[in-house]
Parts: C-alpha cells; structure tokens; sequence
C-alpha cells in the first residue's frame, strides 16, 4: 500500500503514515491554534446567528395545532411576568411582549405593573396578537427570517450576538485543539496496537466527545445567556435595550443562584458529546476515503501520493469541507431531540423537569416531529459552518505554521 501523505489534519487520518502524522501534528503550534481556531469560530457565528435565532424560537414556540388543546390542560397559560423586561414568560417558556397583549393591558400605561397573574385562558385565546406570534415561530426557516428582520430588523436576525463571539472562540479553539491534543495522546498509547481499523474509530470517538464537553462545560453559562437573548422578541425590552451579558448574568444569579448558570447542562452535554463524538468519526472515515478514492483521478490524495509529492493545498481543503459537511449532516440528524429539550430547559430557566420527562412531554404534545422541531433551521446553520470552520482550522494551521 502506498504511503500516504502528510497533512496538517487532526491526527486520525490513515494508518500506514501514523508515525508521520503524529510528528506533523505536533507541529503545529498552540498559536497557530489559537488563530485558525478563533478565525473560523467567529466565521461560523457572523454567518449562523441569525439561523440559530430561528431555530430557537421554532423550538420554543408551540405548534399551532397543539397551541388551543395546551391551554386547556394547563389551564392559566403564564408563568410569570418579568417588569424589568415588560415581558410574559409562557408556561412552556416562550417568552412574548406585554404588547401582545392589548386585552389585558390597562389604558394610561399604569395597568401592567398592577397586571393580576391569573390570566384566563379564554382571554388569552382571543388575542389576536400572541396568536400571530405563535404562527410566525412556527413558518419555515426562510419565511420566518423574513418576519424576524421585517418586524425587528437586523438586530433581531443578531439577537444573543455578543455572548455568541464571547463564547464561539474560547469554546472553538479549546474544542479542536483539546480533540488534537487527545488524539495525538490515544495513538502514541495505541501505536503498538495491529488493529488499525479499531483503533481508527476508537479514537476519534473518545478524543471528539471528551473535548467536547470540556468545551461545553467551560462556556455553558454563554451558551445560556446566547439562547435566551435570542429567544427574545424585540419589543419585549424597554426601549428596546436588550440586557447585556453581565446584566443577563446577574439576573440569573439573583434569581435562581450561581447554579442557574447551568441550566440545561444536562441535555447540553447529551447533545454536544454524541454530536462531537459521531462528527469527528464520520470526518475521518469520509475525508480518508476521499484521500483514498482512485476513481476521482486528480481530485484524489492517491493521485499525489502514488507520485511521491504532498496532496496540494486546495485538494486537502476540498476533502476536508465535503467531509465536514457529510459528518455534520449526519451528526445533526442523530442529536436533533436533545438540542429541542435544551433550548426549552433554558428558556424557561430549567424547571423541575429533568430531560427524560421533557422528551416524554415534547413527545405526548407534539409526537416524534416534536423532537426534531427546529431541527432543518439546525441543519442549515450547522452543515456549512462545521465544514466552514474545520476547513479555517486545518488550512489555518498549515499557513501559520509556515509563518510563525
């Protein structure tokens, strides 16, 4: 078998070049980490913010067919009302504007903060504007954009914006450069092992969810803040001022103590663990066959390496984008139900339930499309930017590494 090539990939990429991948790997310096890390993960959250907001409030909002029977069992549809944000929390954790609520308003602006909280269902019902809300978060993507920028503008497409750049890059580079760091460590332990094939889908399984959740772990109080200021509608802010990271920090501790900084941790982990550990083995396995693959002729690593030379730049980017995007489709599909239950748990600032009862109430309600609600506005964010942003970090790494 030919030997194949050296590649600034993470270090998972064949087996008869094992040795000269882990030296290639080292190489690559922590900054140079830093870098393409940093430089992808502010990529993918400039392009994929304003997706995120729609899936979120698609996965907060309830289905319209399921919206009249809800309130009849739960009885008073509110949870609270928060006067600092002149905004109504659901019991299902949408949160929606006082404005909506033009029936149960009292005129002179006075009524809200003598607003009684057992409101009726039947008022409710009859309000046209908390239905239409309702409607427009339960559109599709492309539509739902369009009512997100005609009724907020650019800053509701950006909702959660800060604490999404505040986290993406510690969270993106800490996660691929903890996934390379593991790596190289498994197959220094595993180089003696004969099993190749095993030890190539051991290790991208251990390496990919252990630093996952280390990353997950350590920007878990950002991600909470992220989906909660993107959940929220404009208009249900005084003067439209969106509270900022530290105030929406504060709130939290205040209400609910240090630990309601965690909120949703739970389904947080059960998502980005399994995701992490299914993307980065779909992402070897794809970009080796691509590498591999004879019947592609010039677009093929055995092209290059039969000849003796290193695969060209632009070939190693090409598989390692398709890959990525494979791998992230696939992962997507298989963690669709536990990112519904996370968003809800951290929108409605976790409750009694605990995950397994969230599936079961989503399911009851909702049935098996309840679990993946959201899930194509997920898919649309999450495809081109894993692919987009393990692309900059790999071709990061092989050009600042060359420089620094």
């Amino acid at each position: 078998m030919a030997a194949r090539p050296i590649s600034p990939s993470p270090p998972v990429r064949s087996d008869a070049g094992r040795s000269s991948k882990g030296s290639a790997s080292q190489s690559s310096s922590l900054l140079s980490r830093i870098i393409s890390g940093s430089t992808g993960s502010i990529i993918y959250a400039l392009s994929g913010t304003p997706i995120e907001v729609v899936k979120i409030r698609q996965q907060t909002a309830p289905r319209e067919d399921s919206f009249s029977s809800s309130l009849k069992r739960q009885g008073n549809p509110v949870k609270k009302l928060l006067r600092s944000r002149g905004a109504i929390v659901l019991n299902n954790g949408l949160m929606l504007p006082i404005d909506a609520f033009p029936c149960l308003v009292a005129p002179g602006g006075g009524g809200v903060s003598k607003m009684d909280y057992s409101i009726y269902s039947r008022l409710f019902e009859s309000c046209r504007t908390a239905s239409s809300i309702v409607q427009e978060q339960s559109s599709g993507t492309f539509r739902m954009l369009k009512t997100i920028f005609r009724n907020e503008g650019v800053a509701g497409l950006y909702a959660g914006l800060k604490p999404t750049l505040a986290m993406s890059i510690p969270n993106t580079v800490l996660y691929l450069s903890s996934y390379d760091e593991i790596s190289e460590r498994l197959h220094a332990m595993h180089s003696s092992n004969s099993n190749v094939d095993a030890s190539r889908a051991y290790i991208p399984l251990v390496a990919g969810s252990t630093a996952r959740i280390i990353s997950s772990f350590a920007t878990a109080p950002l991600e909470l803040i992220r989906t909660r200021q993107a959940s929220i509608i404009a208009g249900s802010i005084p003067q439209g001022r969106a509270p900022g990271i530290l105030e929406e920090f504060r709130l939290l501790v205040r209400t609910g103590g240090l630990m309601s900084c965690y909120n949703g941790l739970g389904p947080l982990l059960l998502r980005d663990a399994p995701f992490a550990a299914i993307y980065f083995l779909c992402l070897e396995q794809f970009r080796g066959s691509l590498s591999d693959n004879t019947s592609l002729g010039r677009w093929s690593g055995r092209h290059y390496t039969d000849q003796g030379v290193q695969i060209p730049a632009s070939i190693d980017v090409m598989h390692t984008f398709a890959a990525g995007a494979s791998a992230a489709l696939v992962a997507t599909a298989l963690t669709g139900p536990f990112d519904v239950v996370k968003t809800v748990r951290q929108v409605s600032n976790g409750g009694n339930a605990n995950t397994l009862s969230c599936i079961r109430q989503i399911f009851r309600d909702e049935g098996v499309k309840g679990l993946w609600r959201g899930n194509v506005s997920r898919m649309i964010k999450i495809v081109p930017g894993h692919a987009a942003m393990i692309t900059c970090y790999e071709f990061g790494k092989r050009v600042f590494d060359g420089v620094l």
